[in-house]
């Protein structure tokens, strides 16, 4: 191996990355391995994004079913009221928000290996899945749902964590992009699955909406086995690395995490989180976002029901709005990546949503073709800025700690969308939705602002600390130093 494919890291490309060497003599003695990194990271890609991808998958099938039994005769079935489907879907919500962060420290504590963890979770609601099956009652699902939310909280914020655990922070938007792809997959691949078992309607003595829940609920118990199977352990105790290739690793991404790099609790660190424009504004902008993402899943059928499609034409016409969003999410992601860059491709995937929602509320109802094109461009502004947000938020949290919340808070308090439109989208409003729709233009553009505002101050804080105007916090004791998190002169924001 040549000399050349040693050393092709320069201090510039470190600054870049987020680190200054100069003022580091450990750091600068790491050599980097161009041939050694990617044969890491095709290891990492290889025995960390399958399986979590596809336990994403069926979660998201989970977590969207309710949309196409609704269209199946649930609410007929269970004589539910105008607004009952509404409280069906925001109840879930409530333990969703709650405790996705306290999920993401638990996890952060190392308690329990994560394919246990995870895997465990998705157990617990697969069975909430099965018995939404064969409930006899509203009362029953709205049961079912609130034990869902219990469970599923813990499930994304969990995963994020995980593979921001294993990437250095340029690279994590695409990995969590793929990962999130798995979402966008499964809205897909959920509506092909409703039209193939509504056709079970009657087997059993049961309804085809109840053979929905049922059959998922079961894949969803099957599927837990490949986590329990394959789900790595954190990067220190991993065993598909040979050990110079995990202390590589593990001293790759300590300097590309930064000079300071808190990995415990204590009141500086909480105080830090907790205060962080950074976090809010990151989960105002998700806020937004999730706003689309969950009209999308939960009302997408109903939409395009109201648009003159019979039931089996409404599941099959969901798939291509999914296909296309796919597609846009993983090249915004991989240009992110590449240019190292967040912003212009958060903004660039709210813009489609503008436009999207601004097609539904001005497009006249007969014009169905106009109308179904604007559920492509909410879908895929929706897909576009969700995974890049959270991954522009972990790359900008100074230590495991501190990415640990901030993924948490950020997913679990922006999941706030759900409440939002699971009760925007009122029966009565059927066709036009004016309600849903000028709500979701608003969020979107209230997104817009957040992301803009936390572009500005990251920006405004690197050029502070190349200036030098922050180096006094360099006179702190090593312990507050090592606390400071992003807060370091030394770190750099990834804009």
């Amino acid at each position: 191996m040549s000399n050349h494919e040693k050393s092709t890291h320069t201090k510039g490309d470190l600054v870049e990355a987020g680190i200054k060497t100069a003022e580091n003599n450990e750091d600068a003695e790491f050599v980097f391995d161009k041939a050694m990194e990617r044969k890491i990271m095709w290891k990492c890609d290889l025995h960390l994004l399958p399986p979590l991808s596809i336990l994403f998958i069926i979660t998201f099938i989970d977590r969207t079913n309710i949309a196409n039994a609704k269209i199946e005769g649930m609410t007929t079935d269970l004589r539910m009221g105008n607004t009952d489907y509404n409280k069906a879907l925001w109840i879930l919500n409530i333990p969703y928000i709650c405790l996705a962060l306290p999920s993401n420290i638990l996890m952060k504590k190392g308690f329990m290996k994560p394919s246990i963890y995870l895997s465990g979770l998705m157990f617990c609601w697969a069975v909430c899945v099965i018995g939404m099956g064969v409930t006899k009652s509203f009362k029953g699902i709205l049961a079912c749902r609130f034990l869902m939310g219990c469970f599923e909280a813990g499930f994304v914020p969990g995963c994020a964590y995980l593979i921001s655990r294993y990437y250095k922070r340029k690279d994590f938007s695409a990995r969590y992009a793929v990962f999130f792809s798995a979402a966008v997959l499964a809205g897909a691949f959920g509506g092909f699955l409703a039209y193939a078992i509504e056709h079970m309607d009657g087997v059993g003595g049961y309804s085809g909406w109840r053979w929905i829940f049922i059959i998922e609920g079961l894949m969803t118990v099957a599927t837990t086995i490949i986590g329990l199977l394959f789900i790595p352990n954190y990067p220190k105790h991993s065993n598909f690395l040979l050990p110079k290739e995990k202390q590589y690793m593990l001293n790759m991404l300590k300097l590309d995490s930064g000079p300071s790099r808190p990995d415990h609790y204590n009141l500086t660190v909480m105080k830090e989180c907790l205060f962080d424009p950074k976090i809010w504004l990151g989960m105002i902008a998700y806020f937004g976002a999730d706003t689309a993402a969950s009209s999308i899943v939960s009302f997408q059928p109903t939409i395009l029901k109201s648009l003159g499609y019979t039931n089996a034409q409404a599941q099959i016409h969901t798939v291509p709005v999914y296909i296309v969003a796919l597609a846009i999410l993983n090249i915004c992601a991989f240009f992110s990546g590449y240019l190292r860059h967040r912003y212009g491709f958060v903004v660039f995937g709210a813009c489609l949503g503008v436009i999207g929602w601004a097609v539904e509320l001005t497009v006249p109802i007969t014009s169905v073709a106009a109308r179904y094109c604007g559920m492509f461009a909410i879908a895929s502004s929706a897909y576009v800025q969700m995974p890049l947000i959270v991954a522009w938020i972990s790359n900008n949290m100074g230590g495991n700690a501190k990415a640990a919340f901030g993924t948490g808070f950020v997913i679990g308090i922006g999941n706030c969308g759900n409440l939002v439109s699971s009760n925007i989208f009122i029966t009565t409003e059927t066709p036009r939705f004016r309600t849903g729709f000028r709500v979701g233009l608003a969020l979107t553009c209230v997104g817009i602002a957040a992301s803009t505002a936390l572009e500005l101050l990251m920006f405004h804080q690197n050029r502070r600390r190349e200036s030098g105007k922050e180096n006094e916090k360099l006179e702190l004791c090593e312990d507050a130093l090592g606390d400071l998190g992003d807060n370091h002169p030394n770190f750099r924001y990834m804009l």
